[in-house]
C-alpha cells in the first residue's frame, strides 16, 4: 500500500514539474488550426516561450500567417466560434456578415491571461492572421502593446 501512495506521490510530482506552454493552448480548438496548418508551404508560424518574452511580460507567444487558402478562414472561424464560449469579447467586425477581426479574451488559468486575436484581410491579397498568448498582464496591456503604432 505504501508504495501505491509513493508511486501517486511520484506521479503527482512528475505531472506538476512538466512544463505547461507545452499544453498551453491544447484545450482550445484553435490549436487545430495551428496543428493542422502549421506546417504548409507559404504559411508562417511562430512560437516564442521563455526568456525571448520575457521583455514583453509574455510567457507564450504563438502567431500563425495564411495567404491565399480559401478553406483556411471557414476553418479558423470554426474554431474561434467554439473557443469564445465562457470567453470575453473585446473586439469584433464583421464586414458583409462575415467576422474578419475578433479579440478575445479567454478565461484566466492560474495568473496568466490568455488572449486570441483573429485578422482576416482581403486588402493585400487573401491574409488570415492567428495570434494565441499568454501574459501576466491584463488584456487592455497586452493590446496596447501589440496595436501601438511606431
Amino acid at each position: 500500500m505504501k508504495l501505491i501512495k509513493r508511486y501517486y506521490l511520484l506521479l503527482l510530482l512528475v505531472a506538476l514539474a512538466f512544463p505547461l506552454p507545452l499544453y498551453a493552448q491544447k484545450d482550445l480548438q484553435i490549436s487545430k488550426v495551428f496543428d493542422l496548418y502549421g506546417k504548409r508551404k507559404g504559411v508562417v508560424m511562430v512560437e516564442l516561450s521563455g526568456e525571448v518574452l520575457k521583455q514583453y511580460d509574455f510567457s507564450l507567444f504563438k502567431s500563425i500567417v495564411i495567404k491565399n487558402d480559401p478553406t483556411a478562414a471557414p476553418f479558423i472561424r470554426q474554431c474561434l466560434a467554439k473557443d469564445k464560449e465562457g470567453a470575453k469579447k473585446i473586439k469584433q467586425v464583421v464586414t458583409n456578415g462575415v467576422l474578419t477581426s475578433e479579440y478575445l479574451q479567454l478565461p484566466r488559468r492560474g495568473t496568466e491571461t490568455r488572449m486570441i486575436l483573429y485578422n482576416e484581410s482581403t486588402s493585400s491579397g487573401d491574409q488570415i492572421t492567428l495570434i494565441y498568448l499568454e501574459s501576466k498582464d491584463d488584456s487592455g496591456e497586452i493590446l496596447n502593446l501589440l496595436l501601438k503604432k511606431k
